[in-house]
């Protein structure tokens, strides 16, 4: 992973404005009630991402995910919609329509979606190297 992820002061890290483009960006259309799943990747040539542990790797990365319909998206657990109208503890959060998540991950982890049937949404996710 080449492009470091650059937090700036006057936005706070909210969003992403301003990026460099990554070099490392994943695009899928789900299938509707389907898990789709995405490995954050690592070991990029240009010195950003490693999955070695020694002092100087750097594993953090930053997944930027954009998606033009509602998504549910879990880290290292099998996302699912909730059902029912009580509130239960849940492993998966929900992205709604159109909007920007970002998420710190370690390099290795897996990004779970899924979706309610009969919708497919498209997804984006940006990975940017993060410094230690």
């Amino acid at each position: 992973m080449t492009q470091q992820f650059r937090t700036q002061q006057e936005i706070k890290a909210i969003n992403d404005f301003g990026q460099i483009f990554s070099d490392q960006i994943y695009s899928a259309t789900l299938v509707a009630a389907t898990e789709t799943t995405l490995t954050v990747p690592g070991g990029g040539v240009m010195g950003g991402m490693s999955s070695y542990a020694g002092s100087n790797a750097n594993n953090k990365v930053r997944a930027v995910i954009h998606t033009d319909l509602a998504v549910w998206v879990s880290v290292d657990l099998v996302a699912d919609v909730p059902s029912g109208a009580s509130f239960v503890k849940d492993t998966s959060e929900l992205i709604p329509a159109g909007a920007e998540k970002a998420y710190t991950l370690n390099v290795g982890q897996v990004l779970s979606f899924f979706s309610k049937a009969a919708t497919t949404p498209s997804i984006s996710v940006a990975f940017y190297a993060l410094s230690s």
